[in-house]
């Protein structure tokens, strides 16, 4: 069954994500770097296409994949995307 994604058009938020590390020769640790995309849309909520309701004109359905999840994927340019993961630890990579 094809899906459809609420998007709150108003509402613009700002995708990021730890896409890479760090070391940090003063404190000894991995610090973080993060990446972001700029104003995008969220996606509120995920339902089957035959279950969508009736919405207020600052929401719209759009179709998206079977596996989307609102809050882990988000909507810019009149597409859908998931949020990127973030990049694990170095130390949790140690075998």
């Amino acid at each position: 069954m094809t899906k459809k994604a609420l998007i709150n058009t108003t509402q613009i938020a700002k995708v990021k994500w730890i896409s890479s590390w760090t070391w940090n020769t003063e404190t000894q640790e991995y610090d973080p770097n993060y990446s972001s995309i700029e104003d995008t849309r969220n996606v509120v909520e995920v339902v089957d296409s035959d279950k969508t309701f009736e919405v207020h004109k600052t929401l719209v359905w759009i179709d998206c994949p079977d596996d989307c999840a609102a809050y882990l994927w988000y909507y810019k340019d009149e597409n859908i995307y998931i949020i990127p993961p973030n990049e694990p630890h170095p130390e949790t990579n140690l075998s």
